[in-house]
């Protein structure tokens, strides 16, 4: 689905990534993990060409991707989407979050307006939000449900690839669990490629097939999940892993 070769990123003369190379298979999720500063958000607006300085290829389904997101075909656009951190900053809040959905699709789709209402109230439905949800604006939702919004948001576009960048790092803990869950069973269920940053090696369990640690602009190890979080090799991976509490997702809850 995905394969960066020699990945070289920067902020003006300083290189802030060093010559990544990496693979992300079809239905399969690889966590992204790595303290802040290591590089993790940086690669993943690479992928989603929100960042273009930088040299090396980004291929997306054997194809060649341009490094800026509006220089890329429009069908590369929709198969990838983003869900960015804070989903409050992440939605206008001057529209409602039926309209900030539907808005996602109308770039891709001309739909009429019953069309993409029903459209806007399926995204909702799958990810446990009311059809009600779609008159509200931001402000009016919790930290979780603005998260599901913008879940639904990236969702309607019908993605192949969805990069989740700390999605859960401004929530309470106990909607982390929730929030995880629910994108473990979108990516299994419509058979979604996933990449899950976040700094939190505890929540990888729940999710992610493969792990990539990051440490100053490089990946410093990859592996199977099991392999990496239960026979670490990198101090880093070590180091992440001291460091981080003990929470998993009870799956079948």
């Amino acid at each position: 689905m995905l394969r960066l070769e020699t990945l070289t990123a920067f902020h003006g003369p300083i290189e802030i990534l060093h010559g990544i190379s990496l693979d992300l298979p079809a239905r399969r999720c690889l966590a992204l993990v790595g303290e802040s500063g290591s590089g993790k958000t940086t690669l993943a607006r690479c992928i989603a060409g929100l960042h273009r300085e930088l040299a090396g290829s980004i291929r997306f389904q054997g194809e060649d991707l341009p490094a800026a997101v509006r220089q890329r075909p429009a069908a590369a656009r929709r198969r990838i989407q983003y869900i960015f951190q804070n989903p409050y900053a992440s939605l206008n809040p001057r529209r409602q979050i039926g309209n900030s959905i539907a808005v996602a699709l109308s770039e891709f789709e001309s739909l009429g307006r019953g069309e993409l209402e029903r459209r806007v109230h399926a995204a909702l439905d799958q990810v446990a939000l009311p059809a009600s949800t779609a008159e509200r604006y931001p402000h009016q939702l919790s930290g979780g449900q603005r998260q599901r919004a913008a879940i639904a948001r990236a969702l309607i576009a019908e993605p192949q690839l969805l990069i989740c960048d700390e999605v859960t790092s401004s929530l309470d803990v106990s909607v982390q669990a929730v929030i995880v869950e629910l994108l473990a069973e979108l990516q299994r269920e419509r058979g979604l490629a996933m990449l899950f940053v976040t700094h939190n090696l505890a929540l990888v369990r729940s999710i992610a097939a493969r792990v990539a640690v990051m440490q100053a602009g490089r990946i410093v190890e990859l592996g199977a999940m099991e392999q990496v979080l239960d026979r670490p090799q990198a101090a880093e991976t070590k180091r992440l892993l001291q460091d981080t509490p003990r929470f998993t997702v009870d799956m079948a809850t």
